[in-house]
This record gives C-alpha cells, sequence and structure tokens, in this order.
C-alpha cells in the first residue's frame, strides 16, 4: 500500500524564523495571533458559558430575540472562531514565511472580536453591534489572505473560503434574528458548526502524524495511505454541502461514510498507542469527537436521537477537546517552551472529556442538574488552562527568540 512519508501530510506549523519579525515595539502579547486571541477565547469561553447557566437557571434576563440562539452562537463565533483565528494567525505566518497582523492591527481584530461578545447582555442586539460583529470574518479573511497571496500559497486558500462562509453564516443569523428572512436562525449556527468540524478535519488530517510521531519520539510512525488527508477533507466537504439539499436521507449515508473514514484514519495513526501522552491523545480523543458526532447525526436525521445530542458532541466533544489540545500545544511550542503535559494541563483534559460525556447523556434525558455539571466542568476546564497560559502567552518567549 502506497504511503506519504509524514511531512507530506503535514501541514508545517514549525517555530518561524526571526526573519519574519517586524521592527516596531508594542508588547509581546499582540506579537502573533496565538497570544491574545487564545487568552480570550479561553477568557470568553468560560465567562459565556457561566452566564449561559445564570440564563436558563432564571437569574439573568437580557433583552434577546433567543437565548439558546445567543448560546450557540457564542460558542461557535465567541469562544471556537477566537480559536481558529488565533491558529490561523500564527499557522499562515509559519506557512507563508511572512508576518500576519500584529500590534495595532492585531488589537483591532481583537476589538472586532471581543465588543460583541458580553454587549448584547447590556444593550441587546441593536443593528451596530451586529455590523461590527460581522466585521470579525472579514477582516479576519484579509489579514490571512494578504500573505498567502504575497507568497503564493495557494493550497491553503482554503481557509480564506472557510472563513468567508464563517461570514455569510454570521451574516444569515442576524438577518434570521431581525426577521428579515424566513429562515430560523438555528440553520445559519448547524452550518457554522460543521464548519467548524471541516476545519478540524483538515487540520486533523495533516498534523495528528506529525504530533503522533512527535509526541512519542517517533516509537509510534503514524503512516497513513497516500490519499487518505485529501478524501477525508472531499467527504467532509460533500457532506457539508449535502445539507443544502434537505435530503435527510443522502446527508445521513454521506455521514456515516464521513464518519468510518475518520476512524479508519485514526488507525492509521494508532491512537490506541499514545494514551500515556496526553498532549497527544487529548487531540485523538477530539478528533473522534468529530466521527461519533457525524454518526449522532445520521442517527438523528433517521429519527433515532435527539438533535441536541450530535449537535453537543461536536460543540464540547470534538471543539473542547481539540482546542484545548491544541491551544496548550502550541502556546508551548511557540513560547520555547518543552511539550510536557502538567498536572493542571491534565486536569482540563479530564474535565473537559467529563463535560462532553455528561452533555451528550443530558441531551438524551435532559436534567438541569446534567447541564449545570457539563458547564461547570466546561468552565473550569478553561479557566485552569489560564491559570496555566495566560503567563506564558503574556511573557516573552522563554528560549530568547523573538516572539
Amino acid at each position: 500500500m502506497l504511503v506519504y512519508p509524514a511531512s507530506k501530510l503535514t501541514m508545517h506549523i514549525s517555530e518561524p524564523q526571526a526573519a519574519i519579525q517586524p521592527p516596531g515595539f508594542y508588547p509581546t502579547v499582540f506579537a502573533v495571533g496565538f497570544r491574545p486571541f487564545f487568552a480570550a477565547g479561553a477568557l470568553a469561553g468560560a465567562g459565556l458559558m457561566i452566564v449561559w447557566v445564570l440564563i436558563y437557571r432564571g437569574l439573568l434576563s437580557p433583552k434577546l430575540t433567543s437565548v439558546f440562539d445567543w448560546h450557540a452562537h457564542e460558542m461557535i463565533f465567541g469562544y471556537a472562531l477566537a480559536i481558529i483565528a488565533g491558529f490561523l494567525l500564527t499557522a499562515v505566518r509559519n506557512w507563508t514565511g511572512l508576518a500576519t497582523a500584529k500590534g495595532h492591527a492585531l488589537l483591532f481584530l481583537l476589538l472586532l472580536w471581543a465588543i460583541p461578545r458580553f454587549m448584547p447582555l447590556i444593550v441587546g442586539q441593536p443593528a451596530w453591534l451586529a455590523i461590527l460583529d460581522l466585521c470579525f470574518p472579514l477582516c479576519l479573511a484579509i489579514a490571512l489572505c494578504l500573505p498567502i497571496i504575497r507568497s503564493k500559497n495557494w493550497r491553503n486558500l482554503v481557509f480564506i473560503v472557510i472563513v468567508s462562509a464563517f461570514f455569510l453564516c454570521n451574516l444569515g443569523y442576524y438577518l434570521a434574528t431581525y426577521k428579515l428572512i424566513d429562515i430560523a436562525a438555528h440553520e445559519f449556527l448547524e452550518f457554522a458548526l460543521e464548519l467548524i468540524m471541516l476545519i478540524i478535519a483538515i487540520i486533523g488530517s495533516r498534523v495528528l502524524p506529525m504530533f503522533t510521531r512527535n509526541g512519542t519520539a517517533g516509537a509510534v510512525a503514524a503512516q497513513v495511505p497516500a490519499l487518505a488527508g485529501k478524501l477525508i477533507i472531499g467527504l467532509g466537504l460533500l457532506q457539508l454541502l449535502s445539507n443544502l439539499l434537505s435530503i435527510p436521507a443522502l446527508t445521513a449515508g454521506l455521514s456515516v461514510i464521513f464518519a468510518v473514514c475518520v476512524v479508519a484514519y485514526l488507525a492509521y495513526c494508532q491512537g490506541f498507542a499514545v494514551w500515556a501522552k496526553p498532549l497527544v491523545w487529548v487531540l485523538h480523543l477530539g478528533y473522534f469527537g468529530v466521527a461519533l458526532g457525524f454518526i449522532f447525526k445520521a442517527c438523528y436525521l433517521l429519527g433515532l436521537l435527539p438533535e441536541s445530542m450530535y449537535i453537543h458532541t461536536f460543540g464540547v466533544m470534538a471543539i473542547g477537546l481539540m482546542t484545548l489540545g491544541f491551544i496548550g500545544r502550541v502556546s508551548l511550542g511557540h513560547s520555547g517552551r518543552a511539550l510536557l503535559t502538567s498536572k493542571t494541563m491534565l486536569a482540563s483534559y479530564v474535565l473537559m472529556f467529563i463535560a462532553a460525556a455528561v452533555r451528550i447523556a443530558a441531551a438524551y434525558s435532559p436534567k438541569l442538574m446534567l447541564w449545570d455539571i457539563a458547564a461547570t466542568c466546561w468552565s473550569l476546564a478553561l479557566i485552569l488552562f489560564l491559570l496555566k497560559f495566560l503567563p506564558i502567552l503574556l511573557s516573552p518567549r522563554a528560549d530568547g527568540k523573538p516572539a
């Protein structure tokens, strides 16, 4: 069977060269995208979940069109998109060898993202706030597109398309919220959620072999078939687009096929051989969450399971575990620190897994107590990340290299 060496299958996110560091003075936290967006994203992810508990417990009554849609919107466009932005701003810098947004430009991007997060709880959902929120994915796409085009790094233009699709989903959400179109707001949010699954599928298929090999000091080869990554990406895109056809049986079938391919990919990565390496298995477990979510989605489309089950498998297990794994690994590697899992990091992984398991169970048997446990574990997992990594994200690299 033909296989590619890992170097052919992975995106390179190794440490950037000093040559791409631009001149000028600005705080370390605004030197590269992962620093402010990982910190702010984790803070918002924990805080917004606490606010959600207060809302559904009746202790807070903001003037929102739909508190359920707002919660889903903020977990996608608040938490997840912030982590995606931090990762892509850092990765594109390394792929192209050119600087992405930094200093005042990075601060501007951060403010565009941050202001619409908690302001609706105070002022409701006025049009000006929606416009501000819509500007973020557009400006992020521009910030990513410029170095990609300048370096002719055409392979990664796919991420510009996906970020632009986030803008369209967000636009649809606001048009539906303001009753300007006759489509339910949650339909745009569900499509955006599956866009995140596509991003996880793309990035995971590229980096899991390398992360597995490096994380086990080469003990696990993690060789995959030559076309495996492209197959996963192609099937993921096909499944995503099938949602637009509104043919449940077709989408269910494609969901199952895609899930099987993801599981097969993990088998080639030898996931069962990495359980002694938390920094590696958290990514394998999160990637498996993608497959499990699509199995649950197929069951929902066939009338066998509630919709909430697949949505929260995507949202808590896949996104929760994958983001925790990535932001920890990237923060360590790009701050010049050893890729070692501390007890705090391990505790955050365990808490996020508990949050996923309990929330999935709550989808099948809804109980406020289960919601409370899942929300608490989610927030604690992100708070532990902040306790461990906030000093790292705010300080210069440990090895003395440029930030």
